[in-house]
């Protein structure tokens, strides 16, 4: 899933490449070249003959740790023997792996409302009871550090994705990781669980629906910025299941361009 944008540098723009994978590809390394020489070839400029810088970014958020080389030289074959003189006809390039795997140890750096909706698919993701008692705990600690006026929100909205992805997983079982991250919230808690807890009835269910999809909406907003505009965010509260669904497994993979056309 190709995402790319470009920030303004000293001597013009520098590209930021970005694929997001949710598995481990042993390949991605060719697969950014291809995007990185298409870049050039569009960006190309006939009066100075440069290409702009283009920085590749993988950002990982797969089960197992990203294992796979990032710099290209040294999946050259006996590369380490070839004298200086044969070295320099050889493409060589690296991009930088942000590994957000459940796995890994890299810690997610940005504002706090992206923290929280990271660790929440990190949480929904989780393959043990314990990984996600762990991660559903982070994403308490981060929700703790929101402003007042967001706690109730964020904090809803996690319940209701997490109870929305995970069938082995009840109310009860968030409240006890909440009530030793958050022991001072027990009245908001209990207040958004007790609403929960009558889902079964019509309205019940069509409201936990509609905050299903508020929450699906911030996360993206959270992802692609100004880019997200309103028109979107109201095709997303239109649209019908299947596609509710195929947003929610590819939340954090899924590009901008994809997104639009899947809400055609």
């Amino acid at each position: 899933m190709l995402y790319k944008t470009k920030i303004k540098g000293q001597d013009g723009y520098i590209y930021i490449l970005m694929e997001h994978k949710s598995y481990i590809e042993g390949k991605v390394i060719f697969q950014l070249l291809r995007y990185i020489t298409s870049i050039w070839e569009e960006k190309y400029d006939p009066k100075t003959k440069k290409v702009p810088i283009i920085i590749p970014i993988v950002i990982y958020h797969g089960r197992e740790v990203w294992n796979v080389e990032t710099n290209l030289s040294n999946m050259v074959q006996g590369i380490e023997d070839l004298p200086d003189e044969l070295k320099t006809y050889l493409p060589t390039y690296r991009y930088e792996i942000c590994d957000f795997s459940i796995k890994g140890k890299k810690r997610i750096i940005g504002l706090t409302a992206t923290k929280v909706a990271l660790e929440a698919m990190r949480a929904g993701n989780a393959m043990t009871e314990k990984e996600f008692k762990e991660r559903l705990a982070i994403v308490f600690a981060y929700i703790n550090q929101l402003p007042e006026e967001q706690v109730h929100e964020w904090f809803e909205g996690c319940m209701i994705y997490l109870l929305n992805v995970r069938e082995d997983i009840t109310i009860e079982d968030i409240l006890k990781v909440q009530k030793e991250i958050m022991p001072g919230r027990g009245e908001i808690v209990m207040t958004i669980a007790e609403k929960l807890r009558n889902e079964g009835m019509e309205k019940g269910k069509l409201e936990e629906r509609e905050r299903f999809i508020e929450f699906i909406i911030e996360i993206l907003n959270q992802r692609f910025g100004e880019d997200f505009d309103k028109s979107l965010e109201e095709k997303i509260r239109k649209a019908n299941e299947e596609t509710i669904n195929q947003i929610k497994k590819n939340i954090l993979s899924i590009t901008l361009e994809e997104l639009k056309e899947l809400l055609k």
